[in-house]
């Protein structure tokens, strides 16, 4: 004990009360299964674990506290490890003019992380054995007028489409009208805009080739994209709070409206309709379901998701490259890190994922600016000290 008292002065004092309750709860157990005539020291490991999980959680809630004061973080945190929530919390607006304060249901716009959704659903109906990931895209949209771009190709971002974000402006013609994905393809095969790429010849991300996979979504199981992944994906996870976005209609309860930096409304366009590259609102719970029922193969079996978590693009490295509808980096101890982020009218997300320990990190904000900017890499550090 005295030795306990010596090496506790070497502490910063912060961390002191933690150290004295660790030996007294220490102590505490010792007593107990020397009682018991026990000598199973799992009891004593678990101990100690439910005492870092306590500092981690202080030291995230410091965090999360530091990006709503210092960096105007409007927006959710949810942190999880092993199918458990170790974090969550919310600060700020769903509306800022109007006051409506964000609560754990507020449904917030992920933009391209809706992009990990159309991929499962294409996966979905290759194990279903309705397409092959070699199938080019006049399978099952045949007056599609570029050729050889392969199903494999649009999900791993190797198509060489031209993004519609370039050209839908100039040949859509009235913008009081919603853009929609059969719009698009209308115009492709009028104006075919030119290509970036050949087919294959290098990474080029695409919202139009996410736009297209929807398509054929559509084209395949004969309903609108948005019911296919409600009836097949949001109602078996029990993603109770999350929808698609439909233009001039009364929105879900949590809803939540995108904003700019000076906090003022960001204002909807006509682009809003195309879906499978975007449009999926929900909230970080509904996330971390989601997140849960890929791990337990729900959706999708497991060899089947390893596909989407493997590097697609031979040219660049594995620890900057991307899968099936999720980018690829690395952690400093290289640990494959699967993620994607979300921009679009104001909303702002992050959805990373460490596979070797089942860690989650979620961040969802509706205002325009760097709140949460490199807070991942902060997050992973405190989750992997000792």
């Amino acid at each position: 004990m005295i030795l306990s008292i010596i090496f506790a002065h070497m502490i910063k004092p912060t961390n002191r009360l933690f150290f004295f309750l660790s030996i007294y709860g220490l102590l505490s157990i010792n007593i107990t299964l020397a009682q018991h005539n026990r000598t199973d020291f799992d009891i004593i490991n678990d101990f100690f674990d439910s005492i870092s999980v306590i500092i981690k959680t202080k030291q995230i809630d410091s965090v999360f506290h530091n990006m709503s004061k210092e960096k105007q973080f409007n927006g959710s945190l949810l942190i999880g490890k092993q199918h458990k929530i170790v974090y969550t919390n919310f600060s700020g607006y769903a509306d800022y003019p109007a006051k409506i304060r964000l609560n754990k249901s507020s449904q917030f716009e992920i933009a391209s992380g809706s992009k990990q959704f159309t991929a499962i659903a294409i996966l979905m109906l290759y194990e279903q054995k309705k397409l092959q990931l070699s199938d080019t895209i006049q399978k099952f949209i045949p007056d599609f007028p570029y050729k050889g771009i392969t199903i494999h190709q649009l999900l791993c971002h190797r198509s060489g489409l031209p993004d519609y974000f370039k050209f839908a402006e100039k040949y859509h013609q009235n913008k009081d009208y919603l853009m929609t994905n059969d719009s698009l393809l209308n115009m492709m095969k009028v104006y075919r805009p030119k290509s970036l790429e050949i087919p294959d010849k290098g990474f080029e991300y695409s919202n139009t080739g996410y736009a297209v996979l929807a398509s054929i979504v559509e084209r395949i199981s004969g309903m609108p994209f948005s019911e296919f992944i409600t009836r097949f994906i949001f109602e078996p996870t029990g993603m109770k709070e999350s929808y698609f976005y439909h233009y001039g209609k009364n929105q879900q309860g949590g809803y939540t409206v995108g904003h700019k930096n000076n906090l003022k409304h960001y204002e909807r366009d006509f682009l809003s309709g195309v879906l499978g590259d975007k449009g999926i609102f929900t909230t970080a719970h509904d996330l971390y379901l989601w997140d849960n029922a890929l791990y337990e193969a729900k959706i999708i079996r497991s060899e089947t998701l390893q596909m989407a978590f493997s590097p697609q693009n031979p040219e660049k490295s594995p620890c900057d490259n991307y899968g099936y509808g999720w980018r690829l980096s690395c952690d400093k101890y290289e640990n494959t890190l699967v993620y994607h982020g979300g921009l679009w009218n104001g909303n702002n997300s992050l959805f990373l994922k460490r596979i070797s320990d089942k860690t989650l990190i979620i961040i969802l904000s509706n205002v325009y600016n760097r709140g949460f900017s490199g807070r991942s890499a902060e997050i992973l550090s405190i989750l992997d000290s000792l």
